[in-house]
């Protein structure tokens, strides 16, 4: 089953490779690898903004860079030469680099967290029938996408969205409805930043 892209996941996996120390590079290179497996999530689905785009690919790229440089000395220290020690000594301060690329890419993700958690949504809505749709809901909801009262209707009958995604129909029919309301929610955004007068 695909894991569930989302803002709080991400920043969380970062922080977990930042809390390991040079000594941990084994559980750092498992980490990282699926870190980028998530940030290749995120790349595809930011495509909803070019123009902020480019800082998120500009970070990913570090990290990737890094993260290679790191793969490269590990892989050498794994070897057991003669200067295995030395190429461990060149992984640890690799590491150390990555951790910057790491801080600065989170960042980055916190200063343009409504941009990052949206694309977290176009994610988690193209594939819907892998996820918890309450949870689906409820961050359209923190995003400001459902309105409160729409909100409300949708959590006064818990546990009925079990029961509605055994339906395919059904369930395509909410990831559009989902799709629209994002789509809807970015139209007026965007207006309101444009300055125009928002009186959807």
């Amino acid at each position: 089953m695909v894991r569930r892209l989302g803002f709080d996941s991400i920043l969380a996996a970062l922080d977990r490779i930042m809390e390991l120390s040079p000594n941990d590079l084994g559980k750092a290179a498992r980490l990282l690898r699926r870190l980028d497996s998530d940030l290749e999530r995120l790349l595809e689905a930011a495509k909803i903004d070019e123009g902020r785009r480019k800082g998120l690919v500009k970070g990913v790229t570090l990290v990737r860079s890094a993260s290679a440089s790191l793969f490269c000395s590990l892989g050498n220290a794994r070897q057991k030469g003669q200067l295995s020690g030395d190429w461990l000594r060149f992984a640890q301060n690799d590491f150390l680099e990555l951790k910057e690329d790491l801080m600065a890419l989170r960042e980055f993700l916190v200063e343009n967290a409504d941009f990052v958690r949206l694309a977290c949504l176009r994610d988690q809505i193209g594939g819907l029938a892998g996820t918890n749709p309450e949870k689906l809901f409820e961050e359209l909801h923190e995003a400001g996408v459902l309105s409160e009262r729409t909100w409300v209707l949708l959590i006064s009958y818990p546990g009925s969205w079990k029961e509605l995604l055994r339906n395919e129909e059904i369930s395509k029919q909410i990831s559009q409805l989902s799709a629209w309301l994002l789509e809807f929610h970015e139209v007026r955004k965007r207006r309101t930043s444009e300055g125009g007068i928002d009186q959807c």
